[in-house]
């Protein structure tokens, strides 16, 4: 029997515990191939541990490493029946290991056999490699692999973004890791934006430190989804954002034109000279604590118009829009 010690508690199974198997043959004529695939679900990123050409296989253990500067490692389990090990995390490795209950028949060919579930911390990409994979059959005869699979977080590619305006900046902010599409491999690039998606997207890009216990003092901070708690009040620190008058973040509102402009200049720390006016058809319509900012952030390139030298400061910004504003901002 292993035994595995984890915050001073010794934990003790009687299947996922290799030395009493001795090596065997185990899958040996099929030979098995393993894979890893990552998802990104916004904020999170889900990496599945795939197993092919499987012979009843019965029991298994492996390290996963991932980089503990970049990822927040938040839960593992696994789709197959039976009793999965707490993952062991030490220094940016997780021992997982799984194991059937009593006399059950091992899994034959392909399967999924587990699913860890990530959280980004910075917006840089992660490498994920997979490693020491045990397998061990129902007459527990335990075989080794000493392959190793890597998978990168930002791997995923869009099926909804060819040929549109914004489809290298998309591309880009991908590459970079700090924003990421949906489990059906779309972008939705005119969806449209809200404060806290907005807020999460600028923070990732930057890199900022996010505090482990938020502290938000928003009349509605019970409002601000738990996924980005931790990006809003890393903006508040840094002096980006402040909310509402009325004490308010609003975090489900879509955002503005104008409020996406003033973020990316309060973000580079620039203080706009009181009175400055953007030259745009429609700046009668801008917002008077609006103006100064965006006057900055056309000044220097940050952001454009929409067309016929309109700003439309009110438009809600789409996906594309805050991506590709983002994306200008941190190439020039």
């Amino acid at each position: 029997m292993a035994i595995f010690k984890r915050n001073g508690l010794l934990f003790l199974t009687a299947l996922l515990l290799l030395s009493v198997w001795s090596p065997g043959t185990l899958l040996a004529a099929g030979e098995p191939a393993f894979s890893l695939k990552s998802t990104n679900r916004e904020s999170k990123v889900i990496i599945e541990v795939k197993g092919r050409h499987l012979t009843d296989l019965y029991a298994y253990q492996f390290h996963l490493a991932y980089d503990s500067n970049h990822m927040r490692f938040i839960e593992a389990d696994s789709p197959i029946p039976g009793f999965t090990v707490d993952p062991i995390v030490e220094r940016g490795d997780i021992l997982f290991a799984h194991s059937k209950i009593g006399s059950a028949e091992g899994t034959e060919g392909d399967a999924t056999l587990a699913a860890f579930t990530f959280e980004r911390i910075t917006g840089s990409n992660a490498k994920f490699t997979l490693s020491e994979i045990k397998l061990v059959d129902s007459k527990l005869d335990m075989i080794e692999l000493e392959s190793k699979v890597n998978v990168s977080s930002a791997s995923i590619r869009f099926k909804d973004i060819a040929g549109h305006w914004a489809e290298s900046s998309i591309l880009r902010a991908n590459e970079l890791g700090w924003v990421a599409g949906y489990s059906d491999d779309t972008f939705r690039p005119q969806q449209q934006v809200t404060r806290a998606e907005f807020v999460t997207m600028l923070v990732r890009a930057l890199e900022l430190p996010i505090p482990s216990e938020p502290q938000l003092n928003f009349a509605d901070k019970e409002k601000i989804p738990a996924w980005a708690r931790g990006y809003v009040a890393a903006a508040v620190d840094a002096k980006m954002i402040e909310g509402y008058a009325d004490g308010t973040f609003r975090a489900g509102k879509l955002i503005s034109r104008a409020e996406m402009a003033s973020l990316i200049v309060r973000s580079e720390g620039v203080v706009p000279a009181p009175g400055d006016k953007p030259s745009f058809a429609d700046t009668d319509e801008i917002p008077a604590w609006a103006q100064p900012y965006i006057a900055v952030a056309a000044d220097r390139g940050w952001i454009k118009g929409v067309g016929n030298d309109r700003f439309a400061p009110l438009k809600n910004a789409t996906r594309a829009e805050a991506v590709h504003l983002i994306v200008t901002l941190q190439e020039q």
